[in-house]
């Protein structure tokens, strides 16, 4: 899962994964709020897991921008050729790209697969991690 949030980061920018999850984050947690406020204490655990799976994303950007990665912005993928291109180059993109979306759906999915990533790379004597 590290690997997909990087592709898709590093494809649509990083500064435009900050903002888009970023504001999806601080949008759905005023409805974690709302239910909070409502005691409708199950609709709030799901929304904030859905606001955690985003920050994930929005995390991830985060430190990418602070290492100073390079990524392609968004204005290349308007381009049918550059498109095709990232298609050639990243063979499988749209696959995994749809697995990113189901993942963001469910409560805490993405989040506890990313962090159950990091424990299993670093309990891995073999493994390289990924940053």
């Amino acid at each position: 899962m590290i690997a997909i949030v990087r592709e898709h980061n590093l494809l649509n920018g990083y500064r435009f994964a900050l903002v888009e999850y970023g504001v999806l984050a601080l949008g759905l947690s005023v409805l974690v709020a709302f239910y909070l406020a409502a005691a409708r204490w199950l609709d709030a655990v799901a929304w904030l897991g859905i606001v955690a799976n985003f920050v994930t994303i929005a995390g991830f950007a985060v430190t990418s921008i602070l290492s100073g990665a390079v990524d392609h912005g968004t204005l290349p993928m308007r381009d049918r050729d550059f498109r095709r291109a990232v298609a050639r180059s990243h063979p499988g993109v749209w696959r995994r790209t749809t697995l990113l979306i189901v993942t963001q759906c469910v409560p805490f999915l993405l989040a506890t697969s990313v962090v159950a990533e990091r424990f299993a790379t670093a309990a891995s004597p073999t493994a390289s991690n990924p940053g």
